[in-house]
């Protein structure tokens, strides 16, 4: 019998609501998925589905290999990249991609994000995030390429796209997104006002937060 977790389906479709009255996403970019606990099962939103029109049911299930289970829609077009996750990084058990506009801007302009908020200091435990090369998304060689860069980080912009978080369940790989953009906001801000040199978290400071983020469990690995 394929495993199921309805509460999960509502979180997913919850969460993809969220970001987009939050304008991480718009219409039905971007995709969400959650494993199912202690199986080898995911929960992955379905391809070209508006969030304001999403149900729990069109929720769609797919393995560890990427085959639908379960489902009526298709899943994700970006599935393999999602899948590829979760087998490299088993304590993952959700993944997010949005399509932030200040994340987009800063990336199609090479500029890195940088520890300029507590927050992303915080939830990403002052390593930032990791860049993937812009390439042709959907596909093995785009997914390894996104696993590669991220390494054992939580999140990666995909240049010329978006970014991806990930986390130990929806709530943190969401907050990571919505912190990602906070950051990015406010560096694309100060750069565009040229008002002086640009304060990031001093060097102690940010020290003191990661340690304060890992006995908290804001960044335990997975």
């Amino acid at each position: 019998m394929i495993p199921d977790d309805p509460r999960l389906r509502r979180q997913l479709v919850s969460a993809a609501r969220r970001a987009e009255a939050l304008d991480l996403v718009a219409y039905a970019q971007g995709n969400l998925s959650a494993r199912i606990p202690r199986t080898e099962y995911i929960l992955i939103t379905p391809t070209s589905v508006p969030y304001a029109e999403m149900r729990p049911e069109d929720i769609v299930t797919v393995d560890l290999d990427g085959r639908k289970v379960h489902g009526a829609l298709d899943p994700s077009s970006e599935t393999p990249v999602h899948i590829l996750t979760y087998r490299a990084r088993p304590g993952v058990g959700a993944c997010i991609h949005v399509e932030p506009p200040y994340v987009n801007a800063l990336g199609v302009i090479g500029a890195e994000i940088p520890n300029v908020l507590g927050n992303f200091v915080y939830l990403f435990g002052g390593r930032g995030l990791a860049v993937v090369p812009c390439l042709h998304s959907g596909t093995e060689g785009f997914a390894q390429a996104s696993v590669r860069a991220m390494g054992d980080r939580f999140g990666a912009v995909w240049k010329n796209h978006g970014l991806f978080c990930v986390g130990q369940d929806i709530g943190h790989a969401l907050n990571r997104c919505i912190a990602a953009e906070q950051a990015a906001r406010v560096y694309y801000l100060a750069l565009v006002a040229r008002a002086g040199e640009i304060a990031l978290v001093p060097a102690e400071a940010r020290d003191a937060m990661v340690e304060t983020a890992r006995a908290r469990g804001w960044v335990r690995p997975v």
